[in-house]
């Protein structure tokens, strides 16, 4: 299971004003709501231990990735539940977005993990993303719930980051349809990324604040355009991509795919990608999240 976690002990309310993209007032207290459901979800791992939370809070039919997709609930309950003062996981959601049709969201964030039993306890820090669903009772829950390890606190500006394509798409496609076209879209960036030259693939498909989530690099967390080509600069190498599944909102503006990869590097890696997509007003999907979790790693 990847851990999600917060350095801050605090967790302060969604500061709208400040948003480069803010939400009309209707979106903006669902997208509030959803913030706050996670919110309640940190709290509870504070109160109660992670492992009772996460059961708490994750959805009947939510996915661990390893990278094929398994029922996450299964391998929480095979997990030893242990208090907070053994093992304590803090996070905080600090950017994100909801559909139009107030039934699908994601959020991302920094997490702290510590490990109270160990010799030594020390923080170990990550970046989380999550993909919440909301249920038939009006409750949300986490569908997707994937982290990347960094070497260091991860900086987050002190307010709630809306990220979206703006404009925003309000067309009248189906979810089927906008389903269909999402997947088209993940397939293509896949195809993008194989080739000598992925920064230019990839810089065609991003939003202002899209987010680059890679493990084992530096930087681990790259936001917006200019950092995202950068990275893809400074890490060349062609990322082999299938798409698993996907799903897009009732309201055709949102969607997630997920998938594997691998990359033939010094030291081979395979695993999982979970992509969150935002849709501009022109029809095209844009890459808001982007988030790769190795699953094994070849020495």
């Amino acid at each position: 299971m990847r851990f999600r976690t917060s350095l801050a002990t605090a967790l302060v309310a969604v500061s709208f004003p400040a948003l480069a993209a803010p939400p009309q007032p209707a979106a903006a207290q669902a997208l509030d709501a959803l913030a706050n459901a996670e919110r309640s979800f940190a709290k509870a791992a504070r109160e109660r231990g992670w492992r009772t939370a996460f059961l708490d809070f994750f959805a009947d039919n939510s996915i661990a990735l390893v990278p094929d997709p398994v029922p996450a609930r299964d391998r929480l309950k095979a997990r030893p539940a242990r208090q907070s003062s053994e093992e304590e996981l803090t996070w905080e959601p600090k950017a994100g977005d909801i559909a139009a049709s107030g039934e699908l969201g994601w959020l991302t964030g920094p997490s702290t993990f510590i490990d109270h039993t160990a010799r030594n306890p020390s923080p170990s820090y990550g970046n989380y993303l999550s993909v919440w669903k909301k249920q038939k009772d009006g409750q949300w829950r986490v569908y997707i719930d994937i982290g990347t390890n960094v070497p260091a606190a991860v900086p987050f500006p002190t307010w709630f980051t809306h990220v979206t394509a703006v404009p925003r798409y309000n067309g009248k496609d189906s979810a089927t349809t906008a389903t269909a076209s999402l997947l088209d879209a993940d397939r293509q960036l896949n195809a993008a990324l194989r080739s000598i030259d992925p920064a230019s693939g990839y810089a065609a498909r991003t939003i202002e604040h899209s987010r680059l989530h890679r493990v084992g690099t530096s930087p681990a967390v790259s936001v917006g355009k200019d950092e995202i080509i950068h990275w893809f600069a400074a890490n060349p190498t062609p990322m082999r991509a299938t798409t698993t599944a996907g799903e897009a909102a009732a309201s055709g503006d949102l969607g997630y795919v997920y998938g594997k990869y691998d990359l033939a590097i010094d030291k081979p890696q395979h695993g999982a990608y979970v992509r969150v997509w935002s849709r501009h007003a022109d029809g095209q999907w844009r890459v808001a999240a982007d988030v790769t979790a190795p699953v094994t790693v070849s020495r």
